[in-house]
């Protein structure tokens, strides 16, 4: 595509924003704030409340009620204006986005391309969990109050898929008077909400920003309850102590059957999916051989059919069903012990001891899991240790990249969000030089399959490029692929709401029923 159509269509999207941004400036007629006091009940606490430290989606999705993001994207996955009310791709790397004026944080510190640029900036520190996800972006310029660049190491199609809902402004002044650790506790933002509280380990409470510029906050109050026993958060919504219950797992539903309390909600396509990996230059998992016999091992349709009771699919390439670069049709891994062991034998491996880590929240019903898993490949003579534990202690093995994952077990549980954003997660998850590819697996084809498409602004020859590295991937079984659930939610009956399709929620979205 030449940069006369490319400027013309990004030209359009600008528009596009505008518009968008009309609906939903200063002019918005004020809501009442019909939800009263809602409460969610999460699986798991997050870590800090700097929206620019962390990018996993439980953390986000918190912040998306304290912090406005630059741009934000809607219930059907389509980029839409938020704190930027327009933007256009100037040259190949630059976007520039131009900022609403009048807009204030919750501290009355107006809002400025400033807080952009340090947005970006903090979330870039060596420390920051989001590094690797903002590792795209090469540098971040003010041009005036109210514009800002955003430039990109290559040229980057899905550049704004990884800005929206990544990218929440910080209050420079604020932010320098009390530093980034006081900041992770106390932040400030422009949201709808404010934080009242944080019981680290128990729960966030938010309260209405009766600022806001978008309008009044549908709530009163937001409290983001952190409960790990599903049992517990499924009881929290049935009892009516929480109004939404994150993570259901399909044993429990049978618990909202007949209820008037509140109901079940899925999401319309899997949205998490559960992969295997193995970390591919230990031996003997730098034999393909080896990782096709694990694959062939696991009894993958058994995990779908008892534990998630159908709630789900089973997975044969790294892509969900969800995102651009999945491939219809390729074979599937068929659960065949016998093949296993063949080809265990074929690669002269015997003896085979590993340890399989997976981590408790993160991976829905984790210790379940791990003993289908463990089971079905000491079926085939591999011997297994299993170590299940909470995620604090199992991310720091995962994230643990300077020592190379040296404390990792052999194999391990994991998770990414699949949906319109997945792309992102997938490339850092697979792309050999990434500080996300905990499983060391390298493939030149697929890293150039990447820079490819990362370049590559015409969608058909993209998601052709992208689907090879689906198919590499297939080949070379560097995961034992396992399924993509469908999101179960435990909703209240008071409250008008949809799952999203990338596990987002956001409390502005409900209505009362």
């Amino acid at each position: 595509m030449n940069q006369t159509v490319l400027r013309r269509k990004f030209q359009s999207l600008a528009s596009t924003a505008i518009v968008g941004a009309m609906l939903l400036g200063g002019a918005m007629p004020a809501l009442s704030q019909e939800l009263g006091r809602v409460v969610i009940a999460q699986h798991i606490d997050i870590d800090t409340l700097d929206g620019s430290q962390n990018v996993t989606t439980h953390h986000r999705y918190v912040f998306r009620h304290i912090y406005d993001p630059l741009i934000t994207l809607d219930q059907n996955g389509d980029v839409q204006p938020a704190l930027a009310e327009s933007w256009e791709n100037i040259d190949p790397v630059t976007w520039r986005f131009h900022l609403r004026e009048g807009v204030k944080f919750q501290n009355g510190e107006p809002l400025t391309a400033e807080a952009v640029a340090l947005a970006v900036e903090k979330s870039r520190d060596p420390a920051a969990q989001s590094r690797s996800t903002m590792a795209l972006f090469s540098d971040v310029k003010v041009v005036d109050d109210h514009t800002v660049d955003i430039v990109t190491r290559v040229p980057a199609a899905n550049a704004l898929l990884q800005i929206a809902d990544f990218i929440y402004p910080l209050p420079p002044k604020y932010y320098e008077e009390v530093g980034g650790s006081d900041f992770a506790l106390k932040p400030v933002g422009t949201g709808a909400y404010k934080v009242k509280e944080w019981r680290r380990g128990d729960r966030i409470i938010l309260e209405a920003n009766p600022d806001w510029w978008a309008g009044t906050p549908k709530a009163t109050e937001v409290v983001f309850w952190a409960i790990p026993e599903a049992s517990t958060r499924v009881a929290a919504v049935l009892n009516g102590e929480a109004d939404v219950a994150s993570q259901v797992p399909p044993i429990q539903v049978t618990r909202f059957e007949g209820t008037e309390e509140a109901r079940v909600g899925t999401s319309d396509a899997g949205v998490q999916p559960i992969w295997g990996g193995m970390i591919n230059d230990r031996e003997p998992f730098d034999d393909l051989r080896v990782r096709q016999a694990v694959n062939h091992a696991i009894n993958k349709q058994a995990i779908v059919d008892r534990l998630l009771r159908g709630y789900g699919r089973v997975m044969n390439q790294p892509c969900s069903a969800a995102t651009i670069c999945y491939v219809e049709g390729l074979p599937d891994f068929k659960y065949d012990p016998e093949k296993a062991k063949a080809l265990l034998a074929e690669a002269g491996v015997e003896n085979l001891s590993v340890t399989l880590d997976a981590p408790i929240g993160i991976v829905p019903q984790a210790a379940e899991i791990t003993e289908v898993v463990a089971g079905n490949l000491r079926a085939v003579g591999i011997e297994v240790t299993t170590r299940v534990e909470e995620w604090p202690v199992f991310s720091k093995r995962l994230f643990d990249v300077a020592n190379r994952q040296a404390e990792l077990g052999d194999m391990f549980l994991m998770y990414y969000k699949g949906g319109p954003t997945g792309e992102g997660t997938i490339r850092n998850i697979t792309e050999s030089t990434n500080d996300w590819n905990w499983t060391h697996f390298a493939d030149a084809k697929i890293d150039e399959n990447w820079k490819k498409a990362l370049a590559d602004f015409d969608p058909e020859t993209r998601k052709a490029t992208m689907q090879e590295i689906s198919k590499i991937h297939h080949e070379q079984a560097p995961w034992f692929y396992l399924y993509e659930p469908l999101s179960i939610w435990g909703i209240s009956n008071r409250i008008e709401w949809q799952p999203r399709n990338d596990d987002f929620i956001f409390v502005e979205d409900m209505e009362v029923r």
